[in-house]
């Protein structure tokens, strides 16, 4: 009875510890003229069950401590069981002492190509390229975790952007990979590349600064969080200068610009003006929505 029990306690936190990811997948097949389309609903499940289900972060992870995303799947492609599709994914962490939730990745990664039959398990092992599907999944599941960590403790993901890296080396040469897929520089060769290159610690250090200094910070001192923010801004500038158009800031300006636009709509108006000019270079191609903060 004794070990019985035992069993049972070991299931149990094996479940519980197996929850990192909130994760929730949607299959949009607007482009798709398939009559029966059964398959899509069995690979939305399997998605879901895949990042839900899996112990993706080595220590326990409390209910309220899972991170949570959205993955938006557009199928563009289908034939039998070949698939291309269109992802959006974002991923968000609560700000302390509040009810609000800051968006800390927001991509729109075009190359995804895979394979899959309904009722298909989706088979994974670090290590090993076993299903396109599943290496896709684990690839951004690791950076997210990364990403978020990151957030809260001085390159804190470390060890999940190198799960992400090693996911990507084992995927060079397979389509959807490689350093000239995508649109420039904004795909998953570079998104790893560019969040362990030393020249990106100072990226990083900002990073943190952002949540840890500035935003969770905000509910006590709302002036100081705007100092603390505007600093970080300008730690990111410091390397934005010497890595012009690069896909780590896409996806942090995508994830935070209209978040800025209110935390420095209600500055004094001087830091209005810094923060404007600093957004403006920093995400050029969005330089008039700034204007905004001026109220």
């Amino acid at each position: 009875m004794k070990k019985y029990f035992t069993l049972v306690f070991i299931l149990i936190c094996s479940i519980s510890w197996g929850q990192d990811l909130q994760c929730n997948i949607q299959i949009r097949t607007d482009q798709i003229q398939a009559t029966n389309k059964d398959i899509f609903d069995d690979l939305q499940n399997a998605i879901n069950q895949f990042m839900n289900q899996r112990n993706w972060i080595s220590n326990k992870v409390q209910p309220q401590e899972k991170i949570n995303c959205n993955f938006v799947i557009n199928i563009t492609e289908f034939n039998i069981d070949q698939f291309k599709a269109e992802v959006n994914i974002t991923s968000t962490r609560p700000v302390y002492g509040t009810t609000y939730n800051t968006t800390l990745f927001s991509h729109f990664d075009q190359e995804w190509f895979f394979k899959y039959a309904q009722f298909q398990s989706l088979d994974y092992q670090e290590n090993a390229n076993l299903m396109a599907l599943t290496t896709l999944l684990a690839f951004y599941a690791n950076v997210i975790i990364g990403i978020d960590f990151d957030s809260y403790a001085p390159e804190g993901g470390q060890a999940y952007f190198n799960k992400a890296l090693q996911i990507r080396n084992m995927s060079q040469n397979v389509p959807g990979w490689n350093p000239s897929d995508g649109r420039g520089n904004r795909n998953k060769y570079y998104i790893i590349d560019q969040l362990l290159d030393d020249r990106f610690k100072v990226y990083r250090a900002g990073f943190y600064q952002y949540h840890m200094v500035g935003l969770d910070k905000f509910k006590d001192d709302n002036d100081e969080g705007r100092k603390e923010i505007y600093a970080s801004l300008e730690k990111i500038r410091s390397i934005q200068e010497r890595v012009p158009n690069s896909v780590t800031f896409k996806i942090f300006f995508n994830a935070k610009r209209d978040e800025l636009i209110q935390i420095f709509s209600k500055a004094d108006p001087g830091l209005k003006n810094r923060a404007i000019d600093i957004l403006g270079k920093l995400d050029p191609s969005n330089a008039t929505n700034y204007d905004r903060i001026k109220g």
